[in-house]
């Protein structure tokens, strides 16, 4: 069709979507006002939201259903880090990505002495040529290009970016680019700058509700860039990095050996509940010791129990019972060495047993206890009757001023050693 030839007025018109900052306002309605007379139809703010409608989404609907984008960029552009329309923008490059490569959809149009090469705009706007429309004033060009795009002509997207000052100022006409000469390239013999392909990839956008799949693109494409910037690096650098990663799977599958043959918190009770057992004799001296061997040879590495050195922090003092109550002190003896031996287990070295049973069961002598050892917390228990009830009472102490730092009181009836022993030991206090 020829550019004079006057748009058939039955056929449907190509609606165009106006983008522009709200300082370009004058330009756009310059642009609004000349558009419809080359036959196309312009969806502009001003003009098509009334009032109490949803803006942002009208907004959205309208770019989605729009043939063409056109986009104003200008100086008030550039200088603006944040605005509505660079929000459109995305929109519309987002929408590109469901169309075919040379389908023409996005239109950037500068109104000023805005530089396509350095400006700042989403990469897909540089695919193709812009339309130089001086402070929105129609040209030739533009009637030109919106005639051609009534008339069901429209023209193909130009080459990408091209250096400063080779832009033209109206698109190409829409025959098919010439092949370019290959160049033969011999097997082994480095690429030519000119060849290599250009290491860039858009940084995903984050839309409003969707930033978990935002999160999940930028991971993406953290990796891709990461990849890509490795395969830039000399052979010799990355055999290095392969070799390195061989040797850090290697030594992870041995450290995951390693732990799977550490034994487990189950298997430790069992070790324990058979060293409690020993234990029910009474905590009588050689007991005691027998206890406290028992426990640093397992769980501690150390035959001669050293655990029971002074200066420790914890002082644990043997729990006490009646003397004529005989279950009772068994209950007394096996809690009491499953929590000594869950303290070895979590704190090693920082946990002492007190090799002398306690004359008294009361807190008093264990904190004397501690004072003598110099220790920082004592850990101590006994079973009397409270309120006509057997109960055990175990409390943890500071030896400085006899502050309770922990204490709980359980009636010794059904009483299950193991899991009591595991609540005690859970309240320990920091080493």
């Amino acid at each position: 069709m020829p550019d004079n030839e006057p748009v058939d007025s039955t056929a449907p018109r190509p609606t165009v979507f106006l983008s522009y900052a709200s300082e370009d306002r004058e330009a756009a309605r310059r642009l609004r006002d000349a558009l419809p007379a080359y036959g196309l139809d312009v969806w502009y703010d001003e003009s098509e939201l009334g009032g109490g409608e949803a803006w942002d989404q009208k907004i959205r609907r309208q770019i989605r259903e729009c043939d063409y984008f056109l986009a104003l960029v200008s100086a008030q552009t550039e200088a603006r880090r944040e605005g509505y329309f660079r929000r459109e923008w995305r929109i519309a490059v987002e929408r590109t990505l469901d169309m075919a490569d040379d389908h023409l959809f996005l239109l950037p149009v500068v109104i000023d002495e805005t530089n396509q090469a350095t400006a700042r705009v989403p990469e897909k706007f540089l695919a193709v040529q812009w339309l130089k429309v001086p402070r929105g004033e129609p040209t030739p060009a533009l009637e030109n290009l919106c005639r051609r795009i009534a008339g069901g002509n429209p023209v193909s997207p130009a080459p990408p970016r091209k250096p400063p000052g080779a832009a033209s100022s109206a698109f190409p006409p829409a025959q098919p680019p010439s092949p370019s000469p290959v160049t033969p390239v011999t097997p082994g013999a480095p690429a030519s700058p000119a060849s290599a392909v250009p290491f860039v990839l858009e940084f995903p956008r984050e839309e409003p509700g969707q930033r978990l799949r935002f999160l999940l693109e930028v991971t993406v494409w953290l990796v891709r860039w990461a990849w890509l910037g490795f395969q830039k690096l000399p052979r010799w650098v990355r055999i290095i990095g392969y070799c390195w990663l061989v040797f850090f799977c290697i030594s992870q599958c041995r450290s995951t050996e390693h732990e799977s043959h550490e034994p487990s918190t189950a298997q430790n009770m069992e070790k324990l509940q058979a060293i409690a057992k020993s234990f029910d004799a009474g905590p009588n001296k050689s007991d005691l010791a027998k206890l406290g061997s028992a426990v640093a040879s397992e769980f501690a590495d150390d035959e001669d129990g050293t655990t029971t050195a002074d200066h420790s922090p914890l002082l644990a003092v043997a729990f006490t019972a009646p003397p004529d109550d005989a279950a009772a002190q068994a209950l007394a003896n096996q809690s009491f060495a499953l929590v000594y031996g869950l303290a070895v287990i979590s704190n090693a070295d920082k946990v002492s047993l007190s090799k002398d049973p306690a004359d008294k069961p009361d807190l008093a002598t264990a904190l004397s206890l501690g004072r003598d050892k110099h220790a920082t917390y004592v850990l101590c228990g006994r079973i009397a009757p409270i309120d006509g009830q057997s109960r055990l009472t175990v409390e943890i102490a500071k030896v400085a001023d006899g502050s309770i730092v922990w204490s709980t009181t359980e009636p010794t009836a059904g009483v299950q050693p193991a899991k009591l022993a595991t609540q005690i030991a859970a309240h320990l206090p920091a080493l």
